[in-house]
């Protein structure tokens, strides 16, 4: 029986939450403002009795200003300077006039110019303690220019490019002969992925600019023996990238490839996200984007405006963006977030966006072309499907993956109506979990009525199943989610650019805010080195930097593409993630057959065929997160939003939505990187509460992870991951029979195209892969793939 949210209790009052656990944000906030000296935090006190004041607006910008400017003008602490240190001269200069109010963001994105000249050049503050102070090392045998020609080549392209041709055609750039191999490379150059949880050193990392340098690379990897694997932002956390270092070695003798130039790949802050085009790769092979026929993909012809779009895998969701907009005129229908990622690495790792209607973005591939184990170039198009499904994210397994063609629909417009709602409104407690289970925090000082309950449901289930658009964020311990579901429009008439460039600005300068509260000794000393406030303080910046149009606002009617990546500079946070994607379920009087026959006596099969989806388990995912968050509230490992979005199923092989007839739930925890020590255990409680949800027939649903985010290292069900991974049926969410599938039409493609299976999993894979993909479960015999040579 139902327990209505009205039911009374109160099982967290039993020492469950300590200190002032059951407080609001705010109430968190104005207590410490009851701390602060006025030397120690000037105008803080103002700032945040004008927050909270009805009568005061304060606008994002101003907001952000005065923050900053807290910092900037504290006697006691200085994380302001020490921070501004690791930008270059001319980014100090923008910060310091817009903090002290002498330009606006608007004037701040128009002056974001640094590198514009050599007598500008000087190592970003990330070189100062970044992964590239290898490049200095005496022993790199491959680069014969030093000091700032070492930094040149690692910077990002565009102008500091043109500034580099300035030096190559004074200086020739120095090639090894015994090796030949004739692309920018280094030596022993230390590989960590942006989240820290892999960590490598490959023989040569090579930075290539064309598909000849890649064939190049392969050739020259087949003829010693060694490993290749790729990386551009290095977003993935899971162990994708290369193999480890041999023991007893420097490096692990492979090579890695990177798309992009070292410094944006790896050195923080990036600017890849600003208004301005300093900051992009230079025109190039690898990066160009080019409309082409329906021939090119073997394909039908597209209509409506729909266009076959052919571009480089290193071309980031920045330039893509761009180019959609400036020249194309199309847009993708989905994206992640995030400008500062490959289209080859989130094609790579089956990458995902929102909406019901829509599947993942390697489902959207018409075509793909690779380098395979021979160096040779191949293409894979919509004349054979089964191999593209299986090529369009790989993991990199079949080779290195050049060019990609997607479909791409005529640019529409979002209707974007951002919300803040509280947070047992804007997705309920399903019902049958009792009221004192949710935290009293986020308890209304009024039970809610059922009317009013209903009325949350509808409108909930309204978003999730209508909207173009469906994502949730909760950032921890607030009292409101964050909602950001939206529709879209073929009108185009007076869309503006969203987020603008002062918005942009903010948002950079929102970042440089958030690394104050995580090193602020002042913020450590008035929170008592209390992770909850200091999470509560996250929270609050966070939250007040989100718009919100209010009820019945205005829409802000952007471009589609703009919508999609409504958010910049989140780059410059390192953090942990874990996200899973889990089936959507239909209502229980759907499930069942009808055992009516026809007049011959044959059964009839009545059941719906897109039956209504019962959301119960989606929110109970959802408030499973966030109960779990608040009984680790002494230590709060999770500082970062809470993230859920609606979204379609998938075709291709290895998507772990694939066989989502109705849908997926994609649910994500995220935190930042300075808790890693305490992150996996708690990462792994919420998994145990997202891995026990059974359907109306009592089978257990299904749990997949998004290959891109954590997984390696944990257990599902009390196995590890990996092993249940491989040895289960889709049905109890593993990947059994997916991939010996996948094997199976990969060794067709060998035979195909010429190379050899065994020859491709030495130099392609490493070792988490091929044991998880390439290696039959134990006790099965070899499939048809493993043999094709």
């Amino acid at each position: 029986m139902a327990i209505p949210l009205t039911a009374g209790g109160d099982e967290w009052d039993h020492g469950i939450l300590p200190l002032e656990s059951s407080s609001l944000v705010k109430e968190c906030i104005l207590g410490l403002t009851e701390k602060v000296n006025e030397k120690e935090l000037p105008g803080w006190a103002s700032l945040v009795a004008d927050w909270w004041n009805p009568n005061i607006l304060v606008s994002q910008e101003q907001s952000i200003r005065r923050f900053l400017r807290i910092f900037k003008h504290s006697e006691v602490d200085h994380t302001y300077q020490d921070l501004l240190k690791n930008y270059d001269d001319e980014t100090q200069h923008i910060f310091e006039a817009f903090v002290d109010g002498k330009i606006d963001a608007e004037e701040a994105s128009k002056l974001y110019h640094p590198y514009h000249s050599v007598t500008a050049l000087k190592p970003a503050g990330g070189c100062r303690n970044g992964d590239l102070s290898t490049l200095n090392q005496n022993d790199r045998q491959n680069i014969a220019l030093q000091g700032y020609a070492d930094l040149l080549r690692a910077f990002p392209t565009s102008i500091p490019s043109r500034i580099r041709r300035y030096f190559w055609k004074r200086i020739p750039f120095f090639k090894q002969e015994k090796h030949k191999l004739r692309v920018k490379s280094y030596y022993n150059l230390n590989f960590r992925n942006h989240g820290r949880t892999i960590h490598n050193t490959p023989a040569i990392t090579c930075v290539p600019e064309t598909t000849k340098d890649i064939q190049d690379i392969v050739k020259f990897a087949k003829a010693h023996k060694m490993g290749v694997r790729v990386s551009g932002f290095r977003h993935s956390w899971s162990p994708v990238f290369g193999r480890l270092n041999t023991a007893g070695m420097k490096n692990n003798g492979d090579i890695l490839i990177s798309t992009l130039g070292l410094i944006d790949a790896t050195i923080l802050p990036n600017f890849t996200s600003m208004p301005t085009d300093i900051f992009q790769p230079h025109a190039k092979d690898l990066n160009s984007i080019t409309i082409v026929e329906a021939s090119y993909v073997r394909g039908p012809a597209l209509t409506n405006g729909a266009k076959y779009v052919r571009l480089g895998t290193s071309t980031t969701n920045k330039q893509l963006r761009k180019w959609c907009i400036e020249i194309g005129k199309v847009t993708l229908p989905l994206q992640i977030i995030e400008v500062e990622i490959t289209m080859g690495g989130s094609n790579a790792t089956i990458c995902h966006g929102a909406g019901l209607q829509h599947p993942t973005l390697s489902d959207l591939v018409r075509a793909i072309e690779y380098v395979d184990a021979n160096g040779n170039l191949n293409k894979i198009d919509l004349s054979t499907p089964s191999f593209l499904r299986a090529a369009a994210g790989c993991f990199g397994l079949i080779g290195i993956v050049t060019h990609l063609t997607l479909e791409f629909d005529a640019m529409s417009c979002a209707l974007l109506v951002p919300r803040k709602i509280p947070v047992i409104e804007a997705i309920p407690p399903p019902l049958d979990m009792p009221y004192s289970a949710i935290p009293p925090a986020l308890r209304p000082a009024q039970p809610l009525s059922k009317e009013r309950q209903r009325e949350n449901q509808e409108e909930f289930e309204r978003r999730a199943l209508n909207d173009y658009y469906a994502e949730w964020f909760w950032f921890p311990y607030s009292s409101e989610v964050w909602v950001n579901t939206w529709s879209k429009t073929t009108d185009l008439s007076n869309a503006v650019t969203y987020p603008n460039n002062g918005k942009i600005i903010l948002q950079v300068f929102g970042t440089f805010a958030t690394q104050i509260i995580q090193n602020a000794t002042i913020l450590l000393k008035l929170t008592d080195n209390n992770p909850e406030r200091q999470t509560k303080l996250l929270s609050w910046l966070a939250m007040k930097n989100l718009d919100d149009v209010g009820p019945g606002g205005n829409p802000i009617k952007t471009w589609l593409t703009d919508a999609l990546h409504f958010q910049r500079g989140v780059q410059n946070l390192r953090v942990r993630d874990m996200e899973v994607e889990l089936p959507l379920q239909p209502k229980e009087r759907d499930l069942e057959l009808s055992t009516r026959s026809d007049s011959r006596g044959n059964p009839i099969d009545t059941t719906i065929k897109n039956p209504p989806i019962d959301f119960s388990v989606v929110q109970r995912a959802w408030w499973d997160a966030i109960i779990e968050c608040y009984r680790h509230i002494d230590t709060c490992p999770q500082r970062m939003p809470l993230e859920m979005r609606i979204m379609g199923n998938s075709n291709i092989t290895l998507a772990p939505q694939r066989g989502y007839t109705l849908g997926t739930c994609s649910i994500e925890i995220v935190t930042l990187s300075n808790t890693a020590d305490i992150w996996p255990a708690y990462a792994q409680k919420v998994l145990d509460r997202w891995s026990n949800y059974k359907d109306e027939r009592g089978n257990g649903i299904p749990v997949r992870p998004h290959w891109a985010k954590e997984w390696y290292g944990y257990t599902m069900r009390g196995r590890r991951w990996e092993d249940f991974l491989k040895e289960e049926e889709a049905e109890n969410g593993g990947f059994k029979a997916e991939f010996e599938e996948w094997r199976d039409i990969v060794g067709q493609l060998a035979s195909r195209d010429g190379w050899d299976i065994e020859i491709a999993r030495d130099m392609f894979g490493n070792e988490v892969l091929n044991e998880l993909i390439w290696s039959p479960p134990r006790g099965t015999a070899s499939t048809k793939a493993m043999s094709n040579g």
